[in-house]
Parts: C-alpha cells; sequence; structure tokens
C-alpha cells in the first residue's frame, strides 16, 4: 500500500468522534471525523478517503441517505454503518440501496470494529491489485493484438494429443 489510507467517521454525538479518534490513533489509517453529513460530503469531495463509517440519526442528512449518496458518486469507497436503532428494515435498506460493507448496533465493540475495518482495507487492497493486473493484462492483450496483425499466425499454439506445443519451422 503506497498512500496511507483514511476513514471518515461521522455522527452527530461528538463524545463518540472523540472516542473513535482516541481508540483508533495507532491503527495504520488516518481518521478523519465529521459531525454531520454536509461536513462529511465536503471532506469527501476534498480527501482521498476510503471507507465511510456512518451513524444512522443524525440531523439534516441522515446516514442512509449520506452513504447512498456515497455509493453513487463514489462507488470505490466502503461504507459501515453505525445505529442504536435495531430495526431489521434499516439494515435491510443500509445493505439493499446503500451497499453498506458492514451494519453495526451501538454500542459497538471496539475489537469487532477494529477487525471489521482491518477487513475492508484489505478488501480494497486486493480489489485494487485485481484493477492493476486487470489493466497489465489488457495492456499485453493489445500488444498480442498487434503482433498478430503485423505477423498474422505469429500467436497461434498448437499441441499435440499428448499436450507437447507443436513448433513450426
Amino acid at each position: 500500500m503506497i498512500n496511507q489510507r483514511s476513514i471518515l467517521v461521522v455522527d452527530d454525538e461528538t463524545d463518540f468522534l472523540s472516542s473513535i479518534r482516541r481508540l483508533l490513533r495507532k491503527e495504520p489509517y488516518a481518521v478523519l471525523t465529521a459531525d454531520n453529513g454536509k461536513t462529511a460530503l465536503n471532506l469527501l469531495s476534498e480527501k482521498e478517503i476510503s471507507i465511510v463509517l456512518s451513524d444512522y440519526r443524525m440531523p439534516g442528512i441522515n446516514g442512509l441517505a449520506l452513504l447512498q449518496h456515497v455509493r453513487a458518486q463514489y462507488p470505490q469507497i466502503l461504507t459501515i454503518m453505525l445505529t442504536a436503532i435495531s430495526e431489521i428494515e434499516l439494515a435491510m435498506k443500509a445493505i439493499n440501496e446503500a451497499g453498506v460493507y458492514k451494519f453495526f448496533l451501538k454500542p459497538v465493540e471496539i475489537h469487532d470494529l477494529k477487525l471489521t475495518l482491518k477487513r475492508a482495507l484489505e478488501h480494497l487492497d486486493l480489489v485494487e491489485e485485481r484493477n492493476g493486473l486487470r489493466r497489465e493484462l489488457n495492456v499485453r492483450d493489445t500488444l498480442l493484438q498487434r503482433l498478430e496483425n503485423k505477423c498474422p499466425g505469429i500467436t497461434k499454439v498448437e499441441r499435440d494429443k499428448s499436450g507437447v506445443y507443436i513448433l513450426k519451422e
């Protein structure tokens, strides 16, 4: 990982934001905080964010609306929802409409949260690696196609019945 990852935590409870900042201060990622959806949207437009962790109940833009916006405008960002409300409908909406990676009920167990963040960042690393490999494969395919256009048949490979490559002279 070349750049340090950033996690944006959004909650209108400033005490919660302070505790999260303190509990995650030694983790290998930057922790940014916002106390409302509007501030979160501003940070998203200014900073490179890997994960958005948002509370559901907030004045103005609620967490579901915020995470739906993140999904639409920043599909590469993983989202996690926190809430004190234990409603199955909310969890289903968060997953189906906002594509949340994980749904936590408050109070959140910090060990579970840290483990989820670690796995989410590993997931993002794997996605980036996959995308890089796909780009590399596309470049190689283009080069092979150019070679084939220049010298027809050069990329054709034949094998005999036992699987041994046949080289034509």
